[in-house]
Formats: C-alpha cells, sequence, structure tokens
C-alpha cells in the first residue's frame, strides 16, 4: 500500500486507448456476510469485480471513490483488499464520509492498493482526492488537497486530466442528498475552470448516475456497488436498479467515452445492463 507519495506511473497496456474503471460506495462491513440496507455488501462488490475482470480484461486502473466501509473497520478494508489483489492492475482509493483514515492504511496493506495517489496512464493524467470530514456527512477539501491538485495539474500541462472525488461537487436535484455534497466546492471549480485540462469532474457519494456538464468539462457520478438511491427525491428512497460502476475510455487526443455497466445477476431484483 502506497499513501500519498506522488504521481503513480502506470503502464498502459494501450496508450492510444486507455480505460479507467470507477467503483464506489461499496459499504463493506467485519462481518463479511454482513448487510446493509438489505444488501450483502461484500458479496454485492465481489460480483461486480468479477464482471469486470470477466468484461474488462486489459483494462489500465480501478479507482475506489470513498465509504469504502460502512463501519469504518480494518477488518472492512481487507475485504476490498483480499477481492482486488488478483486483478492484476493497480487500484487506487480515496476515503468517503463513512471511512477512517487510519483504518484504511491498517487494512489496505497489498502492493495492489495505492491511498490518495495520482496516476499517470498513457497520456492522461488521473487524480485522487481526499474530500472526508471527520464525523460528516459532507465533505471538504483541504488546503493541501487543493494545493496538490494544482502542483499536478501543472506539472502534467499537456496531459488531459481526470479528477475523482467522493462528494458532488454541484447539486444533483435530489433535496436530501444536496444537503451532503463538496461545501467549498467553489474553490474546486475555480482551480479546474482555469483551462481545458481537466476534461471530467467525477464522484460516488450519491447511489446513483449524475452527467453533467461546466463548460467543455463533464461532471459525473457513479452507482454504487451495492444498493441505490431514486434520483430527484426530497427524502431518501431506496432505488430497485442493480449494482453498477462506470468505464471511461480515454484516447490521445483528450477525448472521453463513459458508460455505466450494472451487474446482471438473479440474487439481485434488478434489470441490468449499460445506460
Amino acid at each position: 500500500m502506497s499513501e500519498g507519495a506522488g504521481v503513480l506511473a502506470v503502464a498502459a497496456g494501450d496508450p492510444s486507448r486507455v480505460t479507467v474503471i470507477q467503483i464506489t460506495d461499496s459499504h463493506l462491513l467485519q462481518d463479511a456476510d454482513g448487510a446493509v440496507l438489505g444488501v450483502p455488501t461484500r458479496e454485492a462488490l465481489r460480483r461486480v469485480l468479477s464482471n469486470i475482470r470477466q468484461d474488462y480484461p486489459h483494462l489500465d486502473l480501478i479507482i475506489h471513490t470513498g465509504d469504502i466501509a460502512e463501519d469504518a473497520h480494518p477488518d472492512s478494508y481487507r475485504h476490498l483488499d483480499a477481492l482486488v489483489r488478483d486483478l492484476s492492475v493497480p487500484v487506487v482509493c480515496i476515503p468517503g464520509n463513512h471511512d477512517d483514515r487510519k483504518a484504511m492504511s491498517d487494512g489496505l496493506v497489498s502492493g495492489t492498493v495505492h491511498i490518495n495517489r495520482s496516476a499517470r496512464v498513457g497520456n492522461w493524467l488521473i487524480v485522487a482526492l481526499d474530500t472526508l470530514v471527520p464525523n460528516a456527512e459532507y465533505g471538504r477539501l483541504s488546503d493541501l488537497e487543493l494545493r496538490r491538485l494544482a502542483v499536478d495539474l501543472a506539472s502534467h500541462t499537456g496531459m488531459p486530466a481526470l479528477v475523482f472525488l467522493h462528494h458532488p461537487p454541484v447539486r444533483i436535484g435530489s433535496e436530501w442528498m444536496d444537503t451532503m455534497g463538496l461545501r467549498d466546492a467553489q474553490r474546486l471549480l475555480d482551480t479546474v475552470d482555469t483551462g481545458a485540462q481537466v476534461r471530467a469532474l467525477a464522484w460516488g457519494h450519491n447511489h446513483q448516475i449524475f452527467d453533467g456538464r461546466r463548460g467543455g468539462m463533464r461532471l459525473l457520478a457513479t452507482p454504487a456497488t451495492c444498493f441505490q438511491f431514486t434520483p430527484g427525491d426530497r427524502d431518501m428512497e431506496l432505488d430497485q436498479l442493480a449494482p453498477g460502476y462506470r468505464v471511461f475510455t480515454l484516447y490521445q487526443d483528450g477525448e472521453i467515452d463513459t458508460k455505466v455497466v450494472r451487474v446482471s445477476d438473479a440474487w439481485f431484483p434488478a434489470q441490468s445492463g449499460s445506460v
């Protein structure tokens, strides 16, 4: 496990077509068979990763954008560590509001997993930001994280970039969820708005899809690997959609293709496929 130690260099299998997969909000428990809101979260993540392994055998990077654990126990993180160990691809993790930084460090011990690391993959810069505020549902960017973002971008001015975080930097139109976003989002937006380098901001936390734009930059939320929330609701309501993940295909000219894939399994009472 590597933690916040500069930019990780990842050798792309095909530099002209880099594949990055975002997973998020797995809400793992110390009890490997435990469930949250009726969903066995470790089994759900196992099936998501099995789907990724089968359909994307040549991907370059996985990024987990937080709420890895529900209970912030080191054993919960060890479940993730064990599940990704045989994927033969680097995994970058950032904390969400349910996570604990020390427990993450104690539980994510394999060389496969890197905490709070930006990465160079082919011609692309992938920046992973920590927005955790302990004991709070909302997020903030520390001065250190914001400075790291600015330095990483300035040090790779010739590279298009994706920026990942846990908390949404924009309102998504869900009244209860919009109270738990990134409190200092304007500082982030001011940093990434300085040029066309950042092609997309992508986050977790919402347990639902969001796809918007800010100028030429994509704004993207990704479904959870466990339970989902219904978009547009005033109060929390569970959706019946299956667990999913987001695939990014990144081209040398700075163009992005992205889609959400949902698992297809009889154990989860939902429709499946890509959206």
